[in-house]
């Protein structure tokens, strides 16, 4: 269930109230985990995965509430913060609005906090200066050239020692307001993850592979990313041709120097996953397979159809996870064309990785099919980037509707959503994750996102809280199977 999609009074799912409610649900429902999208800023398109920071929280997540609890803001404040619950998050609007209400709230701080939340805030500054300067100083940079990517920033393209001057010499004051931003994200999160933890709920990260070039990491770290000496990429990321994609996959993030990452000890990832071992119980690694091996495409191509596969740092970077995130576990999300090298990698570490089951009905004998998924995996009906169940079943091929029935032992075709949620609670996989909207039932209004396409994407919301009656529904399920110890 993403953040974004929770139901609340401020036109965007959010911390505080909203989160606690949906622990809550769960916690009735018998549910041990929450499943969650990449928590970064989001630009262009509104991706998650395309992040202006892979260590940054998103400021929309933000809950006015808190700040009003604190006597920072004004009730008056408070409800320009509100907006109508339309079912969908308008991005335009947020855009337009939420900076200055924001740098309000951030007015309100400078002059209201008393001395120990601001040796508070200090200290989180303090802690994260590793990547939260250069964070702020990006950011602050990024809205004195109007907003535009970093590619057409008219100077500091990259960080350089003029960039720094610059902006200590201009946005001291805006780069301490995106710092406070990343203050307040932290301190709601890890309220949020308190609670979860006293209602048993583990929560699931989940790490992009790749970050976006319009992101402060690659602006801050030019050398550790595919680029040229005036900070163009030189290849980008995507993946071939496939049944689902005549053109392949153009994602256009900048591929990794994967050379001055091992120079360096893959100080960056160590970093990187310290940070999300902070925030979650359990972390998804997005596109696992291209750790072993990456598609590489020529900046500039207009499709994926022509690149090359290359050799990644494959378990030299999966040592760096494991040592650097503690308690914390991982996900491998391995769906694609999964070669026998990434076999072997997964093997290895013990990560468990991920079924489909909405997948399982072309008519061969696949690894999503009941009878051949293991138990070290997590089983989905399916992905944010696939249909709801419902929807796919009501437009799928009549041969896997035919195929489907026939494995289930369905005879009605409008019963297949609901015994594929079943069918994944059978299986031998230790753990069973199903998104909310197929609980629900919903049609493809409902859809998170259909990848390579811009527009429409990651705004679906709840209108309304789910009810006791679905999450009774839930727990019974998993009583049934014995998947609530």
């Amino acid at each position: 269930m993403p953040l974004f999609s929770l139901n609340s009074n401020y036109g965007i799912g959010v911390m505080g109230e909203p989160s606690i409610r949906f622990l809550d649900f769960l916690s009735r429902a018998g549910c041990k985990i929450w499943q969650l999208l990449p928590l970064g800023p989001t630009g262009y398109g509104d991706s998650p995965y395309q992040s202006f920071s892979a260590f940054a929280g998103n400021p929309y997540f933000l809950n006015p509430e808190w700040f009003f609890k604190k006597r920072w803001i004004t009730s008056e404040l408070l409800s320009r913060f509100e907006a109508p619950n339309v079912g969908k998050v308008d991005y335009a609007d947020l855009y337009k609005t939420r900076k200055e209400l924001l740098g309000e709230i951030f007015s309100g701080f400078k002059k209201y906090s008393t001395a120990d939340q601001q040796s508070d805030f200090k200290s989180f500054c303090a802690k994260n200066s590793y990547w939260l300067r250069d964070y702020a100083m990006f950011s602050a940079i990024k809205e004195h050239f109007g907003g535009c990517g970093r590619m057409d920033f008219p100077r500091y393209k990259i960080k350089t020692n003029d960039a720094v001057l610059f902006a200590e010499k201009n946005l001291s004051r805006q780069m301490e307001f995106f710092e406070f931003l990343e203050y307040a994200f932290d301190a709601q999160w890890r309220e949020i993850r308190k609670y979860a933890g006293q209602k048993g709920i583990l929560l699931v990260g989940d790490i992009p592979l790749y970050v976006a070039d319009d992101s402060a990491d690659v602006w801050a770290n030019p050398e550790l990313f595919a680029l040229d000496e005036d900070g163009t990429p030189t290849a980008v990321a995507g993946v071939p041709p496939d049944m689902f994609s005549k053109d392949g996959q153009l994602w256009g993030n900048p591929l990794y120097n994967w050379q001055a990452h091992s120079d360096e000890n893959f100080l960056w990832w160590s970093r990187r996953i310290s940070r999300q071992a902070e925030l979650f119980d359990v972390i998804r690694i997005d596109h696992f397979i291209g750790i072993v091996n990456y598609y590489s495409i020529t900046y500039g191509a207009k499709t994926a159809k022509k690149g090359i596969w290359c050799e990644g740092p494959a378990k030299s970077l999966t040592d760096v996870f494991c040592s650097a995130a503690g308690n914390t576990k991982f996900i491998a999300e391995d769906l694609g064309h999964i070669t026998r090298d990434v076999k072997r990698l997964i093997k290895k570490t013990g990560f468990p990785g991920m079924r489909l089951m909405q997948f399982a009905f072309d008519g061969s004998d696949n690894p999503n099919m009941l009878h051949n998924i293991p138990k070290n995996a997590f089983v989905y009906t399916g992905t944010h980037d696939n249909q709801t169940t419902a929807g796919f079943f009501g437009s799928c091929p009549l041969k896997e509707r035919k195929n489907a029935r026939r494995y289930m032992n369905i005879k009605r075709s409008k019963e297949l959503a609901s015994a594929l949620i079943r069918e994944c609670h059978k299986s031998r996989a230790n753990t069973v994750i199903i998104p909310l909207y197929d609980y629900m039932g919903l049609d493809d209004s409902a859809r998170i996102n259909t990848p390579s396409t811009l527009g429409g994407n990651w705004v679906w919301r709840m209108t309304a809280d789910p009810d006791n009656m679905l999450a009774d529904e839930i727990r019974a399920l998993a009583e049934i199977y014995k998947r609530n110890n």
